[in-house]
This record gives C-alpha cells, sequence and structure tokens, in this order.
C-alpha cells in the first residue's frame, strides 16, 4: 500500500510550472513571522524583492527578535519592503499566529502569501503560484518545497515530512476529495485570497494552533473553499533545521499536537512506528522472509518517493531505520513533555500546551 500511495501521490499532486500565463496580476501581500532570524532573514528577503512578479509588497514582522535581525531589515531599501516591529502579544495567542495577524492587518494585497522566514524564493516563483492558483480557481495553494539537507542527522530525519505526505497518506484522495482532515499547508507558502481569508476567520480563529499552515487550509476546506497542495521543489526551498538538536526541539513542539492530543493515538504511533519501520530492518538480517519483504517493499518506496524528489539515493536505501529511530525519539518526547509536563518551548517562549490546539478544531 505505501509503494502504491507513493506513486499516485508523486503522479497526481500538480507540480508549479513557469511559462503560465497570467489571467490578471493582482497584488500579492507576502507576509514573513521573523522572530531571532539573523541567520538567513536577509537571503530571504532579498529573494522575495528579487521577484519578476510586477504588483508585489513584502511585509516583514519581526516578532521581538532579540539579535540582528531587526538591523540587517533596516539595511535593506526596498520601497515594496514593509517592516513591522511587533507588539508583545495577548493572552490566548501563540507566538506566530500573533506575527501573521498583525501582517495580515498591514496587507493591501488581494492575494496574501504567508512565508516562514527560513524559506528561499527562486525567480519566478511567485508568478508561477499566482498562475497556478488562478489556472486550478482554488482559494489556496500550498506550495510544498524542497528540503536542503546537510550532515547524517538531516538526512537521517528530514525525509520523515516528504515520507508521510507521499507514502503514509493518501493525498491526493485528499486533494481530489477536498477531505477537511487531509488538507494541507505548509510555511513554505500558503497563497490565499484575502477574501476567503477573511471569512475563514483569518488567524484570529488560530491564535493558538501550532500548526497554524495546515490549520488554514482545514478551516477553508470547512468554509467550502478549495484549497491545493502543489510540488514547488523547482522553485521553493529551504533547510529547515540544522543539526539534531534543532530537529527534535523543533518537532518536539507539535507532535503530540498532530495526534489530536491524545495518549491512544500517541502510543498506537509509536507501537506501529517500532514494528512497522523499524523491526523487520534486524528481522531481516535474520532471514525473516517476511521482514525481508517489507524491507524491500520500503526500500523501493524511498527510491521512488527520493529519486522524484532530487534526495541522495544511499538515503534512501541506508537511512530509513535512523529516521524511524529519530522520529520514535520525537513522538515520545512531544507525547511527555507537551502531553504529560504541559510544556510548550517554541521561539524562545514556554506555553502551557493544553491551552493549544493542532489549528482547525475551532
Amino acid at each position: 500500500m505505501a509503494l502504491a500511495r507513493t506513486i499516485f501521490n508523486l503522479r497526481l499532486l500538480p507540480k508549479l510550472r513557469g511559462g503560465e500565463a497570467l489571467s490578471s496580476i493582482p497584488l500579492v501581500s507576502v507576509i514573513v513571522p521573523a522572530r531571532n532570524e539573523e541567520r538567513i532573514i536577509e537571503r530571504t528577503v532579498r529573494a522575495l524583492l528579487a521577484q519578476d512578479y510586477a504588483a508585489l509588497e513584502v511585509i516583514i514582522v519581526d516578532d521581538r527578535s532579540t539579535d540582528a535581525t531587526a538591523q540587517i531589515l533596516a539595511s535593506i531599501g526596498d520601497p515594496r519592503l514593509v517592516v513591522i516591529h511587533g507588539d508583545e502579544k495577548p493572552d490566548g495567542w501563540l507566538g506566530k499566529p500573533w506575527a501573521l495577524h498583525q501582517g495580515s492587518l498591514h496587507a493591501n494585497g488581494e492575494l496574501l502569501l504567508f512565508v516562514d522566514a527560513d524559506v528561499i524564493y527562486e525567480q519566478g516563483a511567485i508568478t508561477a503560484a499566482v498562475a497556478h492558483l488562478q489556472h486550478r480557481k482554488a482559494s489556496m495553494i500550498s506550495l510544498l518545497p524542497r528540503f536542503e539537507m546537510r550532515g547524517f542527522w538531516e538526512n537521517a530525519a528530514m525525509p520523515q515530512l516528504a515520507m508521510t505526505l507521499f507514502s503514509y497518506i493518501p493525498t491526493w484522495i485528499g486533494e481530489r476529495r477536498q477531505i477537511a482532515f487531509l488538507a494541507v499547508g505548509g510555511g513554505p507558502g500558503n497563497l490565499v485570497y484575502r477574501r476567503d481569508y477573511d471569512e475563514a476567520g483569518g488567524h484570529v480563529a488560530l491564535r493558538d494552533a501550532v500548526v497554524d499552515d495546515v490549520g488554514l487550509a482545514r478551516r477553508l476546506r470547512r468554509n467550502g473553499k478549495r484549497t491545493e497542495a502543489a510540488r514547488a521543489d523547482a522553485f521553493v526551498w529551504l533547510r529547515m533545521y540544522h543539526g539534531p538538536r534543532e530537529i527534535i526541539e523543533g518537532f518536539t513542539k507539535n507532535a503530540f499536537s498532530v495526534f489530536g492530543r491524545s495518549y491512544l493515538v500517541a502510543i498506537a504511533t509509536l507501537v506501529l512506528t517500532f514494528v512497522v519501520h523499524f523491526l523487520p530492518f534486524p528481522l531481516a538480517l535474520c532471514g525473516n522472509v517476511y521482514a525481508i519483504a517489507t524491507v524491500i517493499v520500503i526500500s523501493i518506496s524511498r527510491v521512488i518517493l527520493f529519486r522524484s524528489l532530487r534526495y541522495p539515493l544511499w538515503n534512501a536505501l541506508l537511512l530509513h531505520p535512523f529516521m524511524t529511530a529519530i522520529w520514535f525519539w520525537i513522538f515520545f518526547r512531544s507525547t511527555w513533555l507537551t502531553g504529560f509536563r504541559r510544556q510548550l518551548e517554541w521561539r524562545g517562549r514556554t506555553y502551557d500546551a493544553a491551552e493549544t490546539k493542532f489549528g482547525h478544531e475551532r
């Protein structure tokens, strides 16, 4: 089944393509939340300002950074760049949704493009995204990026995101049937019509959302709007986390919320992860026929997926059990810290995890 899902998802999810004609050129407001992003923010902003799209404004919300983010932004001179120095978040809000809400209040565009601060847009990306949105007649498209991975830990852990989307869930069915639960959204880019964003409640409705980007897609679908995911790996890329500590801490904050904060679902996921994705590898070395067959199917699925996404094939063949072990620890750690201990750490802020949601439940 995983092999079939991989093939169907890769074949049926649309790709962002250059050269498509625009039916109109609406103003696009790019909204980027930035909290302590001195490592990447200048490159991100300059790539956005270098786009060939004719009607563009770039709004950066400096979310009370304590590093050099504000100074770097001040050094970029461009009339299309608007820098907002964010207010302290009110009670009941998480930091990122609050920053995005503030950005939306300053946006003038008919289209809003919500982008994380570590995402790089290649030339032509926004033009291609707007053309795709117009041709597909959707309310929102979510751009699926290419992940840059360096070193053992990033190569081992980060493919989990692609495998979840392409190999573990029937994403293509969710897209065709517009199933809210299977709606796809992401920090690399949610391009949405302002009117539909407002009708769905904007980020006010997502104020306690740990995964606000997926939450927005689900809310739009529940409002009867059409959303789509589009492969944009030729136009959009990012290095999401640097090294094992950032990976583990970054995903710890939201893994338990993905389970709906259900201990039963979390335990079932841990058991399934161990039995299906880790145990077959040592059993295959002992000659177990069923385990060997399982390893072959997993490896073929990974090779097909990694080849399509331009990930290293040595990674596809060698690192699946290591990926599984890393994510087993992330799932367990998230369940313990954000579930039992109710501590959610995010960008230097600490929240009561029990007062947060995945993003779509309100």
